[in-house]
């Protein structure tokens, strides 16, 4: 009944204690350990200095009304108001035989009188919860209290008090456990509170580990003086003994026997669904559950609410020392649990179904749930996990030959061949153990790293012969295909044809194929993968707006999944580039082409060459003559490498042309145009020397020149930047009919996808040409009237691409990184978990074709996004 003394090492928060001193009432609710009292009795101690603290700690005795009044008339006479001492003695005298709420009243009459500041603190009110007698006596004196009078509640559990007209009223403060939770600083601040001196990065995860639970950053602080080792305190934690009796006696012991069952078995996750509850309980009703604990503040929030069902977080601490007292007290029953929630996590999340499965000392089932899904995991880009999982897994025979090849073909993407191939020979060695089945099953999938394989050695082109002979093979096959196998090896023939560019139309046949067969067997990721490939080919077909929303929409559904950096989908984010550079987007597209090269396969040399080709354009367009070198000179290592196709050098001379002209080298560039061009041609070489030749000033030669341009065959964006580059020869040796017909060409082609690069690249030169042209009389009007308007403009740049399309909350965290605070700090400043805060920067990172805040920062200031 007085307020309790502080303790050593306290920090303070004056912060929280303006939100007591806010409104006439404050209800504090949390679990054990969030410092609740401690605040309170530090508002009560700065109450004290100018007024009158009236403390009283509840317990279960206060359930009956009558104890309750009495213990709060000695509060009262505890609280060193003078004034009250001869009125209270004849309460005090009749409070175990008068009603109690008159008892109440008449304590009530008493504090009108007196004129100082009151404050009344009620803490642990959740032992009242099923007492309505006593919660009655509370909610009399919430409503009669003296208006020189605080009331300070706090509680686990706040009991049905009737607040709502306090809350209408505006009279009431709300402090939830996590405006409770220690911030980044204040974590730190306690370390050095204690006297101790750790580095950053222990502060940091000990924050994280602890996620601000103050009762936790007190436990590690301990733990590090004890043991001596701070880098290892929060590793410690989680099976420290001190603080597992402390969640026993503070947590468990004051949970009903039915929560407390419910919590013990529903924190084998931290992150947790009802129906995997109610899946490995073999009960109904989790939901339920799992909202009470939220209500109750039970280390429990809620996760994702647009996915089809809620999920919800248990704080890492606790699940971890829930889990090791379930193990220790219900072993049986912990193992059932992890065996159950193993096949659950199956089809979700393999990593997961692996580690409960592993837990649960069921290996067979772990290395087939690994064996099943791991090629998955690969195309899903969770390389990481895969590598994790083979560390975990034993050596079962049966499924040994698949850790090898799932080694192989990651070391084989990784460059290390020569590892690869010792894994490949250690997984040939473990399928002699397999039956026939299944053997022939592993031999299709070793024939698949072997693709990948030739495909990293001699490119991807190279290795299209070998993937025709394998589908024959699969196709003479008298088994059933594996619809994984041959989708896989489909796309990867598929990649390679596109990349010959020998016949257009098959590469799209076969990708679309494996797109269909990958989505028949649910496999999201191979599908994906085979549609985003489909993209460059796609090309020729012409419909290039109808491409574009293809690539969006397959880069949301990876989104929607996480797979925001899923290399295999480099072709969508490098095609919406292409495309946005064809449309004028320069900016949009220099972002989404530098992502799509950081995305890029280390073996897929053709897709690095188109992705550098037009970052060399439009750094040139963007004045950027540096990168544009730069970028030329890796085109011209590749194609001196032999990793390019034949015909690369006459798109690269295209290339280096405008480069001495952007240099000043005239001469120079109308000598390289005008050289006799190598066999075979890029499809847009001709075009190029075109353009070089009608900039230095030579339109005689730049249509000599455009004579050289093959048939556009579904290639409008050549038709446009030809017809383009014609109707500006033409205007410049004064063939004005010929000129209005080009630029009308140019037009036509243009207006459906509006491919306006071509105008806009001509700048001024092509103002009075379109002007001229409008009056001259047009099919097309509203293009010519457009393509003025963003010349006037000056071509502003807006953040319109895919790529560029942050969300709400990452143009929010975004403006954080030109900060100079850390992660955690942003996460507090946010409300949310930092490993929800490390998502969004690297979601950031991605989309704006980074890889360091430095980068983003300037990124971002260059996109005008701050």
């Amino acid at each position: 009944m007085s307020t309790p003394s502080p303790s050593p090492g306290l920090i303070d928060r004056p912060h929280l204690l303006s939100l007591v001193d806010r409104r006439p009432v404050v209800v504090l609710a949390g679990m054990a350990g969030y410092g609740k009292s401690t605040l309170l009795a530090a508002a009560a101690r700065r109450h004290a200095a100018r007024g009158a603290a009236l403390w009283l700690t509840v317990d279960e005795s206060d359930r009956e009304p009558v104890r309750l009044v009495s213990d709060l008339l000695t509060a009262a006479s505890l609280s060193g108001l003078d004034e009250l001492g001869a009125g209270l003695e004849p309460l005090r005298a009749s409070a175990l035989r008068a009603e109690p709420l008159t008892l109440v009243d008449s304590l009530l009459e008493l504090l009108y009188d007196t004129a100082v500041p009151l404050t009344l603190i009620l803490d642990d009110l959740q032992h009242l919860a099923e007492s309505k007698a006593s919660v009655r006596v509370i909610d009399h004196v919430l409503r009669w209290a003296p208006a020189n009078m605080r009331i300070a509640i706090a509680a686990r559990v706040v009991p049905p008090l009737r607040v709502q007209r306090l809350r209408l009223e505006d009279r009431l403060e709300y402090i939830a456990h996590d405006e409770l939770a220690f911030s980044r600083e204040e974590s730190a601040e306690a370390v050095r509170a204690a006297g101790l001196r750790l580095d950053a990065d222990t502060i940091d995860t000990i924050h994280r580990v602890t996620d601000g639970w103050p009762a936790g950053v007190r436990m590690a602080i301990l733990a590090a003086r004890q043991s001596g080792r701070p880098r290892q305190v929060p590793m410690e934690l989680r099976r420290d003994q001190a603080l597992a009796d402390y969640l026993a006696t503070e947590v468990l012991a004051s949970l009903s026997e039915d929560l407390r069952s419910f919590v013990l078995d529903s924190c084998l996750d931290e992150q947790v669904c009802p129906s995997l509850i109610d899946t490995i309980r073999g009960t109904f009703g989790a939901e339920t559950y799992l909202e009470q604990c939220l209500a109750d503040g039970l280390f429990l929030t809620r996760g994702d609410v647009s996915a089809e069902e809620a999920w919800y977080h248990w704080h890492p601490l606790f699940a971890a020392h829930i889990r090791r007292r379930l193990a220790t007290d219900l072993p049986e029953r912990a193992v059932a649990l992890h065996a159950a929630a193993a096949e659950w996590w199956a089809p979700v999340d393999p990593p997961t179904a692996i580690r409960h499965a592993m837990a649960a000392g069921d290996e067979e089932t772990a290395s087939r749930i690994f064996a099943d899904r791991w090629s998955d995991l690969f195309l899903e880009g969770r390389v990481d996990a895969v590598l994790d999982a083979v560390d975990q897994l034993p050596e079962v025979a049966v499924y040994s030959s698949e850790a090898h090849l799932a080694k192989a073909l990651i070391l084989g993407q990784r460059g290390s061949h020569d590892a690869a191939r010792s894994e490949l020979d250690s997984a040939r060695r473990a399928a002699d153990l397999l039956p026939e089945t299944a053997r022939a099953r592993l031999e299709d999938r070793m024939a698949i790293v072997e693709l990948l394989r030739a495909g990293y050695d001699r490119g991807l082109g190279s290795a299209v012969e070998s993937g025709a002979a394998l589908l024959d093979r699969l196709d003479r096959s008298q088994r059933a295909p594996d619809p994984a196998i041959r989708a896989t090896v489909q796309v990867f023939v598929g990649m390679g044809e596109a990349r010959l560019q020998s016949h257009p139309k098959l590469p799209l046949e076969m990708l679309r194929s494996s797109a269909a067969t990958a989505h028949e067997a649910g496999l999201l990721a191979l599908e994906l993968t085979a549609l985003a490939e489909s993209c460059i080919p796609a090309i020729g077909e012409g419909n290039l707006t109808e491409v574009h929303d293809l690539a969006a929409g397959v880069l949301a559904r990876a989104e929607e999944r996480g797979w925001v950096g899923l290399v295999t989908l480099a072709p969508a984010v490098a095609y919406l580039g292409w495309f946005e550079y064809w449309r004028g987007n320069l900016r949009d597209a220099q972002v989404l082409l530098q992502r799509s090269l950081s995305m890029v396969l280390p073996f897929d040399w053709e897709l690095r060459g188109l992705v550098l080709n037009f970052l060399t354009k439009t750094a040139l367009s963007l004045g950027d003559l540096r990168t544009a070198r730069r970028n030329a000179a890796e085109i011209a290592s590749m194609i001196e490498a032999g990793h390019l196709a034949p015909s690369w050098p006459s798109m690269l001379a295209g290339l280096e042309g405008l480069i001495l002209l952007a240099k000043g080298d005239i001469s120079d560039a109308v000598a390289l145009a005008t050289r006799p061009p190598s066999s075979p041609e890029y499809r847009l070489a001709p075009t190029l020397r075109a353009k070089v030749l009608l900039l230095a000033g030579r339109p005689e030669l730049a249509l000599a020149e455009l004579d050289r341009v093959p048939a556009p065959d579904g290639f409008v964006q050549i038709e446009c930047l030809s017809r383009c580059i014609g109707a500006q020869a033409h205007a410049a040796l004064g063939h004005v009919d010929a000129a209005h017909v080009s630029l009308e060409l140019a037009l036509a082609a243009a207006e459906p996808d509006q491919l306006y690069g071509p105008f806009l690249g001509a700048g001024d030169a092509m103002t009075d040409l379109l002007k001229t042209h409008l009056r001259h009389g047009t099919a097309h009007p509203t293009a010519v009237t457009h393509v003025l308007g963003r010349i006037v403009e000056g071509q502003h740049q807006n953040i319109t691409g895919w790529g560029e399309r942050l969300t709400d909350r990452e143009r929010v965290i975004l403006q954080y990184l030109a900060t100079n605070l850390t992660n955690a700090e942003i996460a507090e400043a946010e409300y949310i978990s930092l490993h929800t805060a490390k998502t969004h920067i690297a979601h950031i990172y991605q989309k704006l074709g980074v890889s360091s805040r430095r980068a983003a920062i300037r990124r971002a200031a260059e996109l005008e996004l701050y």
